[in-house]
């Protein structure tokens, strides 16, 4: 199964970010001013929200109103299917409304050849897929829609050769927004808006090809373009480290970019959500974070209590609901595992979650939330090493249990 360029780039570039030591100085940090109001000249009437779990790529698991749907593979890798949560009852079922379906042909509405990424935006599952080819097959790149109970289903846009989609997805129940790629010559990167209901796609913007779609806050499409050395601004600075991390405002009806602020790469660890930015820094060993509301541009300071090993960085940072979530790398120092943090900002607590894959060591991945509950991606193995592999299985988990490092019984 063909891979996606722009979501291997994307991985890779965020994984390394902040793995630095370097740390500013409170009178340092750079000023984050408010966004302006998204354009109402042709501006799409729902709400824009950011659409997959995390800004390192798409999902294979989103929310709807009734429940949580998400992709599982067959036990013998040739086919995927489609699965749902029912948010009321917890049923687990695949989305096919035929009893006697063996869900592994194309008869069924649940089967893919492919593994499709998942989004939902205005009542409609979106379903992504890259381009695949088999012994048998070969399907371009193409996205489509179905109901929310896995009828419907329909192709709206299918991609040509040379384009190629990658990195995370916004949404506001009409159009989707995502990086596509376009191979002819020297062409840069473009934020395209795809029209589910007519299938139309076009470029709402221009970007550098180091840009990465991180986040949705006051009605814009937030991104980020790496690249430039902090002091010379030179493209490809000898020091990767040493390179700007640049996030701006894209208006997503007119796509006019406003600048929002910048930092070095080695920093900060930045996550954009609840129209907020949130800004992890290690100072003197310590973890601080500051929390900038994009709308008026005023910064909330917190201080968890909890050490950074010199060399320590942050990984996979993620808001829910009053919660901050992230994984801590000690560095030199330290023990050189990944632990996992939930801080919460009201009232200061911070916990450490002890849900780690027992051969891996890493902690369990949080694919999205279902209510007032989250859905965990928890692997299953037959024996004691990693050879013994089978599958990965999502678990809903109460926000108590998975605070306390405990999963259902």
């Amino acid at each position: 199964m063909k891979k996606h360029i722009l979501s291997i780039c994307l991985a890779a570039c965020l994984l390394l970010t902040g793995c630095g030591e370097k740390a500013l100085s409170a009178s340092s940090a750079p000023s984050a001013p408010s966004l302006p109001a998204a354009s109402a000249d042709g501006a799409p009437a729902g709400r824009l929200t950011f659409l997959s779990d995390n800004p390192d790529g798409f999902s294979r698991g989103t929310e709807g109103e009734q429940g949580f749907y998400y992709v599982v593979e067959s036990d013998d890798y040739s086919h995927a299917n489609l699965r749902f949560i029912d948010k009321a009852s917890g049923q687990d079922i695949v989305l096919c409304s035929s009893p006697s379906c063996t869900h592994d042909t194309d008869a069924c509405p649940a089967y893919f050849p492919a593994t499709p990424s998942l989004a939902y935006t205005g009542g409609r599952l979106v379903l992504l897929f890259g381009s695949y080819q088999s012994e048998t097959e070969s399907l371009p790149a193409h996205i489509d829609v179905m109901e929310p109970d896995g009828s419907g289903r329909r192709t709206v846009y299918t991609f040509a050769a040379n384009q190629e989609f990658g990195g995370s997805i916004a949404g506001d129940g009409e159009n989707i927004y995502f990086l596509l790629a376009t191979f002819e010559g020297d062409s840069p990167m473009s934020i395209a808006r795809l029209n589910l209901s007519d299938g139309s796609l076009s470029d709402l913007c221009k970007v550098d090809n180091s840009t990465f779609l991180v986040g949705a806050a006051c009605g814009k499409l937030m991104v980020k373009t790496i690249g430039g050395d902090s002091d010379t601004g030179a493209a490809s600075p000898d020091d990767f480290y040493r390179q700007k991390h640049i996030l701006k405002a894209v208006d997503p009806a007119t796509g006019e970019i406003t600048p929002v602020l910048d930092w070095v790469q080695d920093e900060y660890w930045a996550l954009v959500a609840d129209d907020s930015l949130f800004l992890l820094i290690s100072r003197e060993g310590k973890l601080h974070l500051t929390v900038r509301d994009l709308a008026s541009g005023s910064d909330s300071e917190y201080d968890p209590d909890l050490s950074v090993a010199e060399g320590g960085y942050v990984m996979s940072p993620s808001w829910h609901d009053g919660i901050l979530l992230f994984d801590l790398y000690g560095g030199p120092g330290g023990d050189g595992n990944v632990h996992r943090w939930a801080y919460t900002l009201g009232t200061g607590e911070l916990r450490e979650i002890t849900l780690c894959d027992p051969v891996r060591g890493y902690p369990f991945q949080v694919a999205g939330s279902l209510g007032d509950k989250l859905v965990l991606q928890v692997p299953r193995y037959s024996g004691s090493d990693l050879y013994s592999f089978e599958r990965y299985e999502y678990v809903v988990c109460s926000r108590e249990d998975y605070l306390a490092s405990r999963l259902p019984q």
